[in-house]
């Protein structure tokens, strides 16, 4: 037997681990591009943590939230001492991603009511008497809705957000002249603001929304909500989004609450569905009765009309019936006052003129579909049931001629 021929074994060419800078083939890591990679995978993982919280606020919270909105009215050196004051603005915030849709809904301060624990008191109380959760319950309780969450904000706070936010821009309906607008220190200064639109820095936001003494508490809450509304709306231009960490500094700075970050979170996801203007309802005197209290305060008792018109307002219905007002009472201005008192109460008020002839009595006439909102209508203006007719063929859903009993 032969053995094959073997040829010695050949060392396999190897590649140096190491090659010493400046020999033929070393290359040197590019810096730029090592920088350049991890500042992308940092971008990722904010990306990633971002929509994870995202997704957890959408999953772990109610489509539809609600936001008790409180301004305290204590001073600085009420604040020192630990007082927090009594709640005068009373703002309730709805947020419904789901819809979209967003309400806000002003709660009167002297509203007369059962504060738990504490008996009858002005609403306003209910914070200082028992805190956040009292302040809900006592709200839910009194306009028949669920309060989820409070927020409380004092009149630094109001003017350290705004002027976070860069200030607010509003049109300002008519001329307000206040010579007793209260100051900090206790004393009172003059306020005046001229018609039309206005860019208002903190201080005068404030301002704008506390004082009352030109017109009424109802006409200063809607000048809070116009203030609430013009914050939104500054935050939700793209110009703005750089002042984002200030407002929510300035915010967190001056607050107390039990929103929670997922919370905030969710409501901002359903101001973004939703970036036109919120709708507004005013509780006034449609709603609550004047009385007087038994020191001769004034006070305000809710009318058994107040659940069922925060009913429809929150839940929508109201806003997707369109009215008519039209005056047959010969009274000027009559139409135009008594649409404003529906849309306070949150209807959706879309035509007012003139009828073709004058009439002694009111009367509504209303689509079948609409029969029941129109029936609420009348209780809202003070006339029976009885007057409502149907009517297929109206231009709007309900048609309301007011008579020369109309008031």
């Amino acid at each position: 037997m032969t053995t094959p021929d073997l040829q010695p074994t050949q060392p396999l060419a190897t590649v140096p681990e190491h090659l010493e800078r400046g020999q033929p083939g070393f290359e040197a890591p590019r810096r730029g591009a090592g920088i350049l990679g991890f500042v992308v995978r940092i971008v990722v993982l904010v990306v990633l943590a971002c929509a994870a919280t995202l997704v957890a606020a959408l999953l772990l919270t109610p489509a539809s939230e609600s936001v008790l909105i409180m301004g305290s009215d204590a001073r600085p050196d009420e604040l020192k001492r630990g007082e927090v004051g009594r709640t005068d603005t009373m703002l309730l915030y709805v947020a419904d991603r789901a819809t979209p849709r967003m309400a806000i809904l002003s709660v009167p301060r002297d509203l007369w009511v059962a504060v738990p624990g504490n008996g009858q008191e002005r609403i306003n109380a209910a914070y200082e008497l028992g805190g956040g959760q009292t302040a809900k319950q006592t709200v839910s309780n009194v306009l028949g809705q669920h309060v989820d969450r409070y927020l409380v904000i004092g009149l630094q706070g109001v003017r350290d957000v705004v002027d976070a936010a860069g200030g607010v821009d509003l049109t300002v309906p008519y001329a307000i002249h206040d010579d007793t607008y209260p100051t900090d220190d206790y004393g009172y200064q003059t306020v005046d603001f001229k018609p039309g639109p206005q860019h208002l820095d903190g201080d005068l936001a404030l301002k704008y929304a506390r004082t009352r003494h030109q017109d009424s508490d109802f006409a200063r809450s809607a000048r809070q909500q116009q203030v609430l509304g013009a914050v939104r709306n500054a935050m939700l231009n793209p110009l703005n989004w750089p002042r984002i960490p200030s407002v929510i500094a300035a915010t967190l700075g001056s607050i107390k609450t039990d929103v929670t970050p997922l919370d905030a979170i969710a409501v901002g996801a359903a101001m973004l569905r939703y970036p036109a203007d919120a709708d507004h309802l005013v509780i006034e005197t449609s709603l609550v009765r004047e009385i007087t209290g038994a020191d001769g305060a004034y006070l305000l008792e809710p009318r058994p009309e107040l659940k069922p018109a925060v009913a429809r307002f929150l839940g929508g219905s109201s806003s997707a019936v369109r009215i008519e007002v039209l005056n047959a009472a010969g009274v000027a201005g009559l139409a135009a006052r008594t649409a404003d008192r529906l849309s306070q109460a949150g209807f959706t008020v879309a035509n007012v003129g003139d009828a073709q002839r004058p009439q002694p009595q009111t009367s509504i006439n209303a689509k079948p579909a609409a029969r029941s909102t129109a029936e609420q209508i009348a209780a809202a203006v003070g006339i029976p049931s009885s007057r409502v007719t149907t009517n297929a063929n109206l231009a709007t859903d309900i048609q309301i001629v007011l008579g020369a009993d109309a008031h």
